[in-house]
């Protein structure tokens, strides 16, 4: 199932009417409407009147102009129904290239919190799709163009060099696949953990990683927290990695709880060139890299896992001049 599909599933699912409208070359369009707007307003799927459903007409221009202007809009209001003239609390959610209406019946027993969360959690995904859509379309172009030009020249010349660069450009493609799999699954809520220590979990990372000649130094490692273990293991690597790929062979890094009086965050830092302040927010966005060789998606991995467990992640410059990552809201970080 791809995202549009969600996105209609999710659509389809909600308790309440809602019509969903875009911003079309001659004005406003409805786009969809949802099989609980059917049944209450008994509207035609290709015509939906916004005269027809509201019975208080004072609120026809409020509806209008939120819609015009792309502002959110959140009033009660009496539409009528098939039923008879019933109470709604009416809100329109703006997007970028349309919205929503929401028609939530006041007393019927619905939870607008639920609903409003399942926006929420549409317009996420819509974000993640865009994400996705600008690594497949750009990131990808350069090394497929990369191999097509050398698999002319190896089909030609026969020159294994040729061929060895096909099959970079080709693995350069399979890295950039993987790492936008990987940002897709690791935006998920964490809502199972298990109790571990910051070095079982620092040290598994540190297998998984190419590190030449760097050391890994873990301070405080008896100091427990309550995570998803495989999940934080794949953000540690990515820092780690981080930390190599833009340091020296034998760089130095170091992971421990932070000094907080109640414990709540731990760090990893280096001792490479750093990050520039001016480029410290950033860092985390997709795409963001200062490898030519790097895909720019690691740190926004550790940042979708960071996010999923309820903490925050920052960058910071460490003590040698390098790169520090503090990861701060951990429930509990304390020594066993």
């Amino acid at each position: 199932m791809n995202e549009g599909d969600e996105a209609d599933d999710l659509l389809d699912a909600h308790p309440d009417p809602v019509v969903q409208y875009g911003n079309g070359a001659e004005g406003i369009v409805v786009e969809a409407i949802n099989p609980a707007f059917r049944q209450t307003f008994a509207a035609d799927g290709a015509e939906v009147s916004l005269r027809a459903t509201l019975a208080a007409e004072d609120a026809l221009p409020a509806v209008a102009d939120a819609i015009q202007s792309g502002d959110p809009l959140d009033r009660e209001t009496v539409c009528d129904t098939t039923g008879g003239e019933r109470r709604f609390r009416l809100r329109n959610v703006p997007t970028e290239d349309g919205g929503y209406l929401l028609y939530t019946a006041l007393g019927d027993g619905h939870d607008e919190r639920d609903l409003q969360a399942e926006l929420d959690r549409l317009e996420e995904r819509n974000e993640r799709l865009e994400t996705f859509a600008s690594v497949v379309s750009h990131d990808l172009r350069n090394p497929l163009e990369v191999a097509e030009t050398y698999l002319d020249a190896a089909r030609e010349s026969g020159d294994d060099t040729d061929f060895d660069r096909v099959a970079d450009a080709l693995a350069r493609m399979r890295t950039l696949i993987e790492d936008v799999l990987e940002l897709a699954r690791e935006g998920r809520v964490i809502d199972d953990r298990e109790r571990t220590t910051l070095e079982s979990v620092g040290t598994a990372a540190w297998e998984t990683v190419d590190g030449d000649e760097a050391t890994l130094t873990v301070e405080n490692g008896s100091a427990t927290l309550r995570t998803d273990p495989d999940r934080l293991q794949q953000a540690l690597a990515n820092l780690f990695r981080n930390s190599v790929e833009h340091g020296s062979a034998d760089a130095s890094i170091r992971i421990g709880a932070l000094g907080n009086a109640d414990g709540t965050g731990f760090f990893v830092e280096d001792d490479g060139p750093g990050i520039p302040e001016s480029d410290r927010e950033e860092v985390f966005e997709p795409g963001v890299t200062t490898d030519q060789d790097g895909t720019g998606l690691g740190l926004a991995i550790v940042e979708r896992v960071v996010d999923a467990h309820g903490w925050t992640v920052s960058a910071t410059e460490s003590d040698a001049g390098g790169a520090r990552f503090e990861i701060e809201g951990v429930e509990s970080l304390q020594p066993l």
